[in-house]
This record gives structure tokens, C-alpha cells and sequence, in this order.
């Protein structure tokens, strides 16, 4: 017979249920065994601390134990080279487990055969359950020191010109596309003719998302821009399914101005249809007054903005 495991969220509510009722009256209400339930209270701290996925079952994840000795330093040795934007390889792990833990290096080598020993490291896949990934190399126009000195200094800077609005009346705003159908990398064309094709062909596939996100949580309905539209949202028609002056008109009467009851403000980018007169005049035509405040182009996604 199978033992009945029990979410993490189950225990929790036990133990809540336990503090003001008895071991009997929970199981009959929750269908736990007694035993279950004292066991669970003898682990209360542990369970109470837990921070991860409340639909798993274990407090610790199972598999496989760590064959490496010293996850924590080899860790730390990723990411203070992915911090400096250094390229990092496999090569570069195998030399910091040579320099770090030669000992432990040798004793597994010697457990395989000489020809595949190495073979048998690279499929550890260490990297793998810690949360990294094999991606392809970019190149990084700012430091990530920089960026990171920016959005502080203009966190500071809004917090300390906008501390007389509430957090009900700061709006975030942000377009993102969403490409569902890319052109290829690679087209039959005549030998020395044209391999262009028509820009409405390259944009045939793509729709545009606003995201709105007050202070205080509220999110704003998204305002879909696309070519072609289900109920809930609000939804634009653009040629190239991106945003400009008329679709951003739109999104401030339709989408802001039945949001915003009281002076507020919005915090977005100097993309050109944002900062144009139009959107100007519409924001201050309305008495509730929505104001901007233009955000550094190189800082990062406003809507992560602390």
C-alpha cells in the first residue's frame, strides 16, 4: 500500500487548527492520522520556517545526494564571475576544482576508466540543479555595477520628488512584445537578386502587451495591441502591432483614466508616442491631472523598480 503524502500547505493549516482545537478534532476535519498530526508538531519549527512551494510534499527536495563536496564554493565561483561579466565555461569549473579540490577530484577519477573519466564529470550536471544554464554569449554594453548604481539613484530621486502621493495613485507603466511566429534566419532567394521581404510580413506575428502595476499591488487590465479580441482587456489595432501616438492616446482614456480618481502619478519611459504633445494635453485636460515622470532609458524594466 502507497503512503499518503500531504502538501506542506496541509501542514500548515494543521498547525494553525492545533492551537485552538484538539489533535482529534483536526484529524476528523482535515482526514490526518493522530500520529500524522503529533508527528508534524514534533517538526513545528521546521515546517513554520519554510519559504519554498507550499504544494510540495518534503521539507527538503529528494533525489540523488550531492556527490561534490563544496556546492557553496563552487557556486560562489559562478556567480562572482558572472557578476564581473566574464565569459565562463566548463573549462574554467574543472581549473577552480583543480585549485579547490584536487583531493576529491582524483579519488573520483580514479573510481572511472581513464578514457571516460572526465566524460563522467561533465555529466554531474552541477550547473544544471543549481539554476544555471547553458546560453549563448552577449555582449553587455553597461556594467551590471552601473546599472545597478542607476535604478538606486533614480529610485531615490522619484521616491523623493513623488513622496506626497499614495501608493493608490503611482502608476507603472511598460510595453512588452510578444512574438509568437518570428521570419526565418534563412529564405529561398534568386542568386544575386533581393532577399528582403515586406515589413508587414516581419510583424505578421507579433502583439504588443501594455502592463500597468499600481504602488500598492492593483494591477490595471492589460491593454493588448495587435492586428486583428476575447472580453476583459483592452485591446488596439496598429499595423506593425507596436505601440505609437494613436494607440497610446487610447490607452490613457480607456485604460488609465478609468483607474485614476485623483491626482496621480505614472511612471514611464521617453519612448516617443509617451513624451509626444498629444499625450501631454490628454493628461492634463482631464482635472484628475496624471502625471510623468520619464525614467533613464538604460535602467532596467521599471515594473522591478524597488
Amino acid at each position: 500500500m502507497r503512503r499518503r503524502g500531504y502538501p506542506i500547505s496541509t501542514k500548515l493549516q494543521a498547525l494553525g487548527m492545533l492551537e485552538t482545537m484538539s489533535d482529534y478534532k483536526v484529524s476528523v476535519a482535515l482526514d490526518v492520522p493522530r500520529r500524522t498530526l503529533r508527528n508534524w508538531m514534533s517538526h513545528k519549527h521546521e515546517i513554520l520556517a519554510y519559504e519554498g512551494n507550499l504544494k510540495n510534499i518534503k521539507l527538503e527536495p529528494g533525489g540523488r545526494y550531492e556527490v561534490f563536496p563544496e556546492p557553496p564554493g563552487l557556486i560562489e565561483f559562478i556567480n562572482h564571475v558572472r557578476d564581473n561579466k566574464r565569459a565562463l565555461t566548463t573549462t574554467h569549473l574543472i581549473l577552480w576544482i583543480k585549485a579547490s579540490q584536487r583531493k576529491w577530484l582524483n579519488n573520483y577519477l580514479a573510481t572511472k576508466k581513464q578514457s571516460t573519466s572526465y566524460d563522467s564529470l561533465f555529466r554531474l550536471r552541477f550547473c544544471h540543479r543549481h539554476g544555471f544554464s547553458h546560453q549563448r554569449p552577449a555582449k553587455n554594453k553597461v556594467k551590471q555595477a552601473d546599472l545597478a548604481e542607476a535604478q538606486s539613484d533614480f529610485a531615490a530621486e522619484f521616491h523623493r520628488e513623488y513622496i506626497a502621493y499614495g501608493k493608490e495613485c503611482v502608476y507603472n507603466v511598460d510595453e512588452t512584445g510578444i512574438y509568437y511566429g518570428m521570419p526565418p534566419r534563412y529564405i529561398w532567394a534568386v542568386r544575386g537578386g533581393s532577399s528582403k521581404f515586406s515589413s508587414g510580413e516581419k510583424h505578421s506575428l507579433r502583439m504588443t502587451a501594455v502592463l500597468t502595476v499600481r504602488a500598492d499591488g492593483n494591477k490595471l487590465p492589460i491593454l493588448f495591441i495587435m492586428k486583428g479580441v476575447p472580453p476583459g482587456h483592452h485591446y488596439a489595432v496598429q499595423q506593425r502591432a507596436w505601440m505609437d501616438t494613436r494607440v497610446w492616446a487610447t490607452y490613457l482614456r480607456d485604460v488609465l483614466d478609468e483607474a485614476s480618481e485623483e491626482p496621480s502619478v505614472v511612471l514611464l519611459d521617453n519612448f516617443e508616442s509617451h513624451v509626444s504633445g498629444e499625450s501631454y494635453n490628454i493628461m492634463y485636460e482631464d482635472p484628475t491631472c496624471v502625471r510623468c515622470h520619464r525614467r533613464r532609458r538604460r535602467c532596467v524594466n521599471p515594473l522591478t523598480l524597488g
